[in-house]
């Protein structure tokens, strides 16, 4: 690869990153981004730290080609969650969980702590914080989430506690799943039988992220 555009290209199609991604991400405006792309400009400065970083190589390889496109640099925020760190899993936002069926977080900007990762689960599984009292009794605010995402439609079952991502939304949010004639047929609920909002919400209008394994529990 001759240019910086060749190897943006690349590691977007690598990880399936969009443009809208980009932005999100760097915050840098649309134009700016495509002329990226098309190899006008090249990033510079912040953007460039952050570009590389979501990207998840260099900055000196995405800018110049220098050096291995994963060697990261010291000091680099660049965080692989593919790998995780010594038995520890990532504990995200939930933002950051509705990206996730997209491209994974890869920056310690989406990483609010960590905490064990039970061997069971992949090198994927990430945890949550519990929010609001929708899923009581069972879990309460501020109780943290395993969340295994590498998981199919197919895999799920009645009963299972799932995450998902919902039409425009932009965070992830937390459901039993009720299945009906088949997996062509099922339905999300709040586990609260006290919730205000019991209405059931068609699976189809919503996209897997992972299922509950089970939760986090710290004392002290």
């Amino acid at each position: 690869m001759n240019d910086a555009a060749d190897r943006i290209s690349k590691r977007m199609a690598d990880l399936k990153i969009s443009q809208a991604d980009i932005k999100r991400a760097t915050g840098a405006g649309k134009a700016t981004i495509s002329s990226w792309v098309k190899g006008d400009t090249k990033p510079s400065g912040v953007y460039a730290t952050k570009l590389a970083s979501y990207l998840r190589c260099n900055t000196d390889w995405l800018l110049s080609g220098i050096g291995s496109m994963t060697n990261a640099p010291v000091g680099t925020e660049q965080v692989d969650l593919d790998h995780n760190m010594a038995g520890k899993m990532p504990v995200i936002s939930w933002v950051a969980a509705g990206d996730w069926i997209e491209v994974m977080p890869t920056t310690m900007d989406d990483v609010i702590q960590w905490i064990p990762k039970p061997e069971h689960l992949s090198d994927r599984a990430f945890g949550l914080i519990v929010r609001g009292r929708s899923m009581l009794p069972e879990f309460k605010p501020d109780e943290i989430i395993y969340v295994e995402p590498d998981v199919t439609p197919w895999d799920l079952k009645d009963g299972d506690l799932v995450v998902v991502q919902c039409n425009e939304d932009t965070e992830a949010t937390f459901k039993q799943l009720v299945m009906g004639d088949g997996h062509n047929d099922m339905y999300l609920k709040p586990l609260n039988p006290d919730w205000h909002e019991q209405r059931l919400t068609p699976m189809g209008e919503c996209n897997l992220v992972g299922i509950v394994d089970g939760k986090y529990t710290r004392y002290r």
